[in-house]
């Protein structure tokens, strides 16, 4: 009866595991048949029906000639790539700081920042956006950066986490050798990090890559689209040929997958160093 029910249970975890692997996969797989197919074989065949012919690109050069793809991609790599440098000096700072230091209004910092992260960011842009129009930003590059370059509260806390489980007394013989606070952060603090800043990395371009709406207030012109947008752009023509929003749908969802099936060991080693002080 035991073996029967261990058994049962088993059966069910497995079964469960199925369902949801199934109700993943089928929607990715019906965009990747669906990109290879001929408009009127997209109409009269089923999602899960292989195209005819595995060679047709058709769709993939409609989307590089008019949607304007590379224009998406170079605009996102640059807000990347940007925004990663001056988060992680900023996140790493702040978080060196609170770690480190005591300070009046220490507490009164935390629980702003983990306060802020409850706000609903729709109504944080309506008084930004009314700054930014007034600064000349909308429609800049700079805008998004600006925005993304914040410190968010999981990498802040990530980062401490981090610096907590460094031993003081690197700071303190450091100190004595006559190192700033700057230089001990430079030189000590943040080479401890890499693991850390790895992690938020990702997190942070996952993020800025899936991110629609700011994207879509802040830049409203065809040359300063990003790939979210610029998708969302191209769908607007041809809205009634399916394979070829396929087809955009997948150019767009690859990058991301792939750097986050490669990253993802590099995200749970992060977080579960992360929680454990020693």
């Amino acid at each position: 009866m035991a073996k029967l029910k261990k058994y049962g249970i088993a059966l069910l975890k497995y079964a469960v595991l199925i369902v949801v692997t199934l109700v993943t996969l089928i929607p990715i797989i019906s965009v990747i048949l669906s990109s290879f197919k001929t408009k009127i074989e997209y109409l009269t065949t089923g999602r899960l029906v292989l195209p005819e012919n595995w060679l047709n690109f058709e769709n993939f050069v409609t989307l590089f000639k008019h949607g304007r793809v590379l224009t998406g991609l170079m605009n996102t790599g640059i807000i990347i790539v940007v925004t990663l440098i001056t988060s992680t000096l900023f996140a790493t700072m702040v978080a060196y700081c609170i770690t480190r230091f005591e300070f009046t209004g220490k507490r009164l910092i935390e629980k702003m920042y983990l306060l802020a992260s409850f706000v609903p960011g729709v109504i944080v842009h309506l008084i930004i956006f009314k700054i930014f129009a007034g600064c000349n930003l909308v429609d800049n590059l700079m805008s998004i950066v600006i925005l993304y370059s914040g410190v968010d509260v999981v990498s802040l806390y990530l980062y401490k986490q981090y610096i907590s489980q460094i031993p003081l007394s690197l700071d303190e013989a450091a100190m004595v050798e006559g190192c700033s606070y700057f230089n001990i952060y430079r030189t000590i603090i943040l080479p401890l990090l890499k693991p850390a800043i790895t992690t938020a990395a990702i997190l942070k371009v996952t993020y800025i890559y899936n991110d629609f709406y700011t994207a879509f207030l802040y830049l409203p012109s065809e040359d300063k689209g990003v790939m979210s947008t610029i998708l969302y752009r191209f769908i607007g023509p041809y809205s009634s040929n399916w394979s070829v929003i396929a087809a955009g749908i997948l150019i767009v969802t690859i990058p991301i997958f792939i750097g986050f099936l490669l990253s993802q060991k590099f995200i749970y080693k992060g977080f579960i160093d992360g929680a454990v002080k020693s």
